[in-house]
């Protein structure tokens, strides 16, 4: 059987496969997609992170990937779309959450201006296996979410 110690660098090593599939997702988003709009007065960015933070006395660790974008001609702030996967490490087990959240200051597609979160999925109380299962699934649904930019009324690249 595994020590902790084991179970625990295993435990890293699959956040780290998880957070460069979502990595690999949004690169293909980045590029399959013009986030620029009309303008060439746009700007975009990519941003793939590990966010490590203690949230009211609660370590966390976010698997964060986001693209934001500017149409300097209409929008005075960015937009913003992002996937995100944190789990906070509780004395109760591991919470994990994972969500797609649109920051939208113009509304685009089928979305008004504002915050939306098109998915959401919680679980509290995990171990460590319970939670990397969650995170496996979590993973592979956010990497399914392909209709998204679309949904946002981007085109596509030729």
């Amino acid at each position: 059987m595994p020590t902790v110690e084991q179970q625990f660098a295993g435990f890293l090593l699959s956040l780290d496969r998880f957070q460069k599939q979502l990595a690999e997702f949004m690169l293909g988003t980045f590029l399959a997609f013009d986030f620029s709009g009309d303008s060439e007065d746009g700007e975009t960015q990519l941003s793939p992170q590990v966010l490590l933070d203690v949230v009211d006395g609660v370590p966390q660790v976010t698997l964060h990937h986001g693209i934001t974008w500017m149409d300097l001609t209409r929008d005075p702030e960015p937009n913003e779309y992002r996937l995100a996967v944190t789990l906070a490490f509780t004395g109760s087990g591991i919470a994990v959450e994972a969500f797609v959240r649109l920051d939208l200051e113009r509304g685009m597609g089928e979305w008004p201006a504002g915050v939306h979160t098109p998915y959401r999925r919680h679980a509290e109380g995990l171990d460590l296996d319970e939670a990397r299962a969650f995170v496996e699934a979590r993973v592979d649904e956010l990497c399914q979410r392909r209709d998204d930019a679309a949904r946002l009324g981007l085109a596509m690249r030729s």
